[in-house]
């Protein structure tokens, strides 16, 4: 979903059961068998936009507030057309990796 609509309408994912946050066990369990714990990630697909106007900061602070991870994609300069390609690009890759990983 695009911003800010996206900032209402995914809010759930970061105070659901993969918010960093979730894990209410003992601190001092023992981890050293324990697969790790699946915690949700936002990946913010940044674009120049057009008055320099964006809701990015926004999505970033509410991240943060939720204490879940961020990373922020943007492409370098460059024309329109290769700035889609760049985004695909990234994106596409990161999907093959998990699907890869997955065993799907």
């Amino acid at each position: 979903a695009e911003l800010p609509e996206a900032l209402a309408a995914h809010s759930v994912l970061l105070s659901g059961a993969l918010a960093a946050g979730a894990d209410p066990d003992d601190f001092f369990r023992d981890r050293v068998e324990e697969a790790q714990v699946l915690h949700a990630r936002v990946v913010l697909l940044r674009d120049r936009p057009a008055g320099g106007l964006t809701a990015a900061p926004a999505a970033r602070e509410l991240a943060l507030s939720h204490d879940t991870a961020l990373s922020e994609l943007e492409p370098e300069e460059g024309p329109e057309l290769e700035t889609l390609a760049e985004l695909i690009a990234v994106t596409d890759f990161a999907a093959v990796y998990l699907a890869l990983a997955s065993g799907a």
